[in-house]
């Protein structure tokens, strides 16, 4: 089976029939294609001022079929199976069936068959022709996430001669644990130092776990640190705040207001700061002062 399309256009004028051409759907066995003008849509109320919210209208049942065909296409990759036409909404049929007999806002035109297979690029092109601009390229922006906000902070150079990288506390060595616990970073210079990660944006119970994990770990170093004859500082826990109004922030503010003298709450640009004095400074790694500790 070869592509065929349909034009997809919105009704102006009920008297003189005129018609908008919003958009074109082509279907393939193997994908589907859709798009819509959003410049024509913010001026459908002004084109058909009889019409009121038929704006509004026309974006919800677009974006629908935007949505059904995104669907589509995940399944279509999932499976690696071609589409069953006779069980779909997106059956030749059944989109003739909306020409004829659709009472609904959009307009489908008869599907036309074509002769070849269909490509993003024949579905630009003909996207042009008939509505009469170029796709819009939507150009998605690259989710960084908390982790790797900060990571560059932990890949300063020398940074893991002068500090313990993603430290293991084992219940043997260190009383008051009862499992293997991790640390993103401990030094010694004077007094034992630590840099502790928490990212808001992580669910409830994760964010909650951690904190309460950190203060046994800080717990634990004050009791190390009497024995060890020196001095442990609060550990400074890196995070970035939430956004107002959101429950992550809420947390946040509980959090800060619960810890903030047992912590040293430093957001990622101080993180930076922090690793920069370490990586130029005197410090030993703790896992080496332990060494030269005699229990």
């Amino acid at each position: 089976m070869k592509t065929f399309f349909s034009i997809v256009s919105i009704q102006t004028n009920p008297i003189s029939l005129e018609k908008v051409v919003m958009g074109v759907l082509a279907i393939t066995e193997n994908e589907i294609y859709f798009d819509y003008s959003k410049n024509k849509l913010g001026l459908l109320d002004k084109l058909a001022p009889t019409k009121i919210g038929i704006g509004s209208m026309a974006k919800n049942a677009l974006q629908q079929i935007k949505q059904k065909v995104t669907e589509a296409n995940k399944a279509l990759t999932k499976d690696q199976k071609k589409l069953v036409f006779e069980k779909s909404i997106f059956s030749k049929d059944y989109i003739s069936y909306l020409n004829k007999y659709n009472n609904g806002i959009l307009f489908f035109s008869e599907p036309a068959s074509l002769s070849f297979d269909f490509t993003a690029e024949k579905f630009m092109q003909y996207y042009y022709n008939f509505v009469g601009e170029m796709v819009a390229i939507e150009t998605k922006k690259e989710m960084v996430t908390f982790a790797k906000k900060i990571k560059p902070a932990f890949e300063k150079e020398g940074l893991d001669e002068k500090a313990d990288l993603k430290f293991t506390f084992d219940p043997f060595t260190f009383n008051g644990i009862l499992k293997e616990t991790h640390i993103p970073l401990i030094t010694k210079n004077g007094a034992i130092s630590a840099i502790q990660i928490v990212d808001f944006s992580l669910g409830e119970q994760t964010v909650v776990h951690h904190l309460y994990e950190t203060k046994i770990l800080q717990q634990v170093l004050n009791v190390f640190a009497i024995k060890a004859k020196t001095t442990v500082n609060k550990i400074k826990i890196a995070f970035e705040e939430p956004n107002e109004g959101t429950l992550q922030h809420e947390l946040f503010d509980l959090s800060f207001q619960n810890y903030k003298d047992d912590f040293d709450f430093i957001t990622p640009d101080k993180l930076e700061k922090e690793t920069d004095i370490i990586s130029s400074s005197n410090n030993i790694k703790f896992s080496e002062f332990i060494l030269t500790l005699e229990f």
